[in-house]
């Protein structure tokens, strides 16, 4: 090839490669409501029939947006006579924009992690599934349904076993208490 073919051929390369830039990690407009939706602070009275006698009054949970709007950052507490008692969990939810999902950890306890994905099941509707690992490496899963109405968040929890069924084992409603 002559030198100015040559030349000529990169220039022409090198405008079709500049004219069209890789294509953006697209965030579903469902997971972007939901950070918006999420934030502020929320507070649920523990559930009826809780046996426990060390259990709290009721339940706080703060959630703020994080990578402009990629991400959650939240926490779990107890409340007692409307006092922040202790903090049981602490939580990361993100969008992972090379495998197209949200990914959510937690951390607890004394060393208890869990990991899981966050799905979209209709609009104001979510669905998580957890495992979790204990320090010696046990292990289990939970599964969570979610709705979101307004200033309201109800959320359940199941237990899922190893065939993949889920057992409901509580409720809660959520009421935003700040933020929003």
């Amino acid at each position: 090839m002559r030198p100015l073919t040559l030349a000529l051929a990169l220039m022409a390369f090198t405008a079709c490669a500049s004219a069209q830039p890789p294509p953006a990690p697209v965030t579903p407009d469902w997971w972007r409501a939901h950070v918006a939706f999420m934030g502020g602070v929320w507070v649920a009275p523990n559930p009826e029939g809780e046996n426990d006698p060390n259990a709290p009054d009721a339940f706080g949970m703060e959630w703020r947006a994080a990578n402009e709007g990629h991400g959650l950052i939240g926490r779990l507490y107890g409340l007692e006579a409307g006092r922040e008692i202790a903090e049981y969990w602490t939580f990361r939810e993100f969008w992972h924009p090379g495998e197209r999902r949200v990914i959510v950890q937690q951390w607890g306890g004394p060393g208890v992690y869990g990991a899981g994905e966050t799905t979209s099941l209709a609009p104001d509707r979510g669905q998580l599934d957890q495992t979790f690992w204990l320090p010696d490496g046990r292990s289990w899963r939970e599964g969570h349904r979610t709705e979101e109405r307004g200033d309201v968040y109800l959320t359940e929890v199941y237990d899922i076993d190893a065939a993949g069924a889920w057992t409901l084992r509580s409720s809660n409603t959520w009421r935003r208490v700040a933020g929003g």
